[in-house]
């Protein structure tokens, strides 16, 4: 009989502690993430038992655009950029997302592939659900269908708003509207104004607000010059926001 202190038994205290810091993991995903306040215990029970966590690397794909709608995946730490491509090499940004967020959903709604894709900006862990127990559990328990549908309504709105101001917004408009909903989200107040706690480059910018980075970099610089930001260390502060409210 293997000894406590032997190698076989060390390795299955090993194995058992792993897994159990596993479903920990997986369970405080859970938690994060709204939607799955709805669910009773055995449904938690269920998402912890049949999901996985995944890590990716940063600039990685979490999922890409035409693979099969098999996953949803919840953002666990770190930040993702939902993008949309288009004809040859275009790619423009959907949407940031953050942790407890929900990504790769739309297959939930119309099956088939993903429509966008979805990258890591930092390392990041995602909770992989598969999309057949989503679509169970929806139908099981109609408060996560509605939860659910609010989600994809909400998305959909603010996809419709970003059309409407790249068709009748200028690009110093939609950078201010941009930095106004970055210092919303990220944003830590201190003496100089609201320090926007993450760094996006000037190309993210511009894929965010449909531009150029160059023409972002020469509104950003326009923006500095009338004080409503500075910069600090390639993060921008929000000086003046009623400014960039009027210009938004």
């Amino acid at each position: 009989m293997e000894h406590r202190n032997g190698p076989v038994y060390r390795d299955y205290l090993g194995a058992a502690r792993a897994a159990s810091d596993q479903e920990m993991r997986k369970r405080q995903m859970v938690s994060r993430c709204g939607i799955f306040g709805v669910l009773g215990q055995d449904g938690v029970d269920e998402v912890v038992r049949q999901s996985t966590v995944m890590k990716v690397a940063r600039r990685r794909a979490i999922h890409s655009q035409g693979e099969a709608g098999n996953f949803v995946y919840v953002v666990g730490s770190g930040r993702a950029l939902v993008v949309r491509r288009a004809d040859g090499d275009r790619e423009f940004t959907v949407a940031y997302r953050g942790v407890g967020d929900i990504l790769g959903q739309t297959p939930l709604a119309v099956g088939g592939a993903h429509r966008d894709g979805a990258i890591a900006i930092d390392q990041i862990e995602v909770l992989r659900v598969p999309m057949r127990l989503m679509a169970d559990l929806m139908e099981r328990t109609p408060k996560l269908a509605v939860a659910m549908m609010r989600i994809m309504g909400e998305r959909r709105m603010e996809a419709e708003r970003r059309i409407e101001a790249l068709l009748s917004r200028t690009v110093e408009s939609r950078v201010a509207d941009f930095l106004l909903r970055a210092a919303d989200t990220h944003g830590i107040p201190e003496s100089r104004g609201r320090l926007i706690g993450v760094k996006f480059t000037h190309q993210e910018i511009a894929n965010y607000v449909g531009s150029t980075r160059e023409t972002v970099t020469l509104t950003l610089g326009d923006m500095k010059r009338r004080g409503l930001i500075l910069f600090d260390h390639r993060r921008v502060v929000v000086q003046d926001e009623e400014a960039l409210r009027k210009l938004a």
